[in-house]
C-alpha cells in the first residue's frame, strides 16, 4: 500500500511517499480500515520533529466490512497516513452520512480535547456563559457570568463553541476571534462575536478550568 512516512526526525520537507506491507490483524479485536482521509494535529509534527521524541475478527461487534467510520488512532496504532489502517475496535464510531470522509477526520482528536475540557467543569454549564479564547490547543476554558465584549475561534475552540451550545447547553457562547475567522462563527453561534483587534479582552473571568 502507498503511505507516507518518516524515515527518520523531520520537518515536512522529509516525509516521504513509499510502499510499505498493508496491516494486518495481530488481535481478535484489530480492525483493518481502507483510509480516505486523515488530519494532522499540531502534536503529530512535534512528534515526528523530534520534539517529544477495512478487515475483522468474528469478535468485532461494534461494526461491520464496509461500514464508513472515523477513529483516532491510539499511541499503540500509528499510521493515518497510509491506505489501510489497522485501530482497536473501542476507538472506531461510524462516520455519519452527512459529514464527508475529510470533516470526519477533522474531529476526533480537537473535538475530544474540547469535550474533556468542557467536562473538567465542577458543576452544570445549562444557562451559563461560556468564554472559549482562541486558538488551536486551548489551556483553560474561562467561564464568565455577565456580557463581555469578547467572542474566539481556531481547531479545538471551534469545536468547543459547538459543544458548549449544542450538548453543554449553555445560555451564551462567546469567544476571541480575528476578523477574517467573525462570519463563521456568527454562522455556528449566532450574534455575539467581537473583533479582538478592536476590542481586545480585559474583564477577568470569574471560574477558569484547567485543561
Amino acid at each position: 500500500m502507498h503511505s507516507i512516512n518518516i524515515p527518520s526526525y523531520s520537518d515536512p520537507s522529509g516525509y516521504i511517499l513509499s510502499e510499505l506491507p498493508e496491516p494486518e490483524i495481530t488481535d481478535s479485536k484489530d480492525v483493518i480500515i481502507k483510509v480516505y482521509a486523515a488530519s494532522v494535529n499540531p502534536v503529530d509534527l512535534k512528534k515526528a520533529e523530534g520534539v517529544l521524541k477495512a478487515a475483522l475478527k468474528d469478535t468485532v461487534t461494534r461494526v461491520k466490512p464496509g461500514d464508513e467510520v472515523y477513529v483516532r488512532l491510539p499511541e499503540s496504532h500509528r499510521g493515518a497516513w497510509s491506505e489501510y489502517a489497522k485501530c482497536p475496535e473501542e476507538f472506531i464510531a461510524l462516520k455519519p452520512p452527512s459529514l464527508s470522509f475529510e470533516s470526519a477526520a477533522a474531529i476526533p482528536l480537537a473535538a475530544t480535547t474540547a469535550f474533556q475540557a468542557l467536562q473538567k467543569y465542577n458543576g452544570d454549564l445549562a444557562g451559563k456563559t461560556v468564554f472559549v479564547p482562541a486558538g488551536c490547543m486551548i489551556p483553560s476554558l474561562p467561564l464568565v457570568d455577565a456580557n463581555t465584549d469578547n467572542v474566539a475561534v481556531g481547531g479545538t475552540g471551534l469545536y468547543a463553541c459547538q459543544l458548549a451550545k449544542h450538548v453543554f447547553h449553555a445560555g451564551k457562547v462567546i469567544t476571541t476571534v480575528s476578523t477574517s475567522k467573525i462570519p463563521k462563527v456568527d454562522e455556528l453561534l449566532g450574534k455575539g462575536t467581537v473583533d479582538q483587534s478592536k476590542s481586545p479582552f480585559s474583564q477577568p473571568p470569574c471560574h477558569k478550568i484547567n485543561c
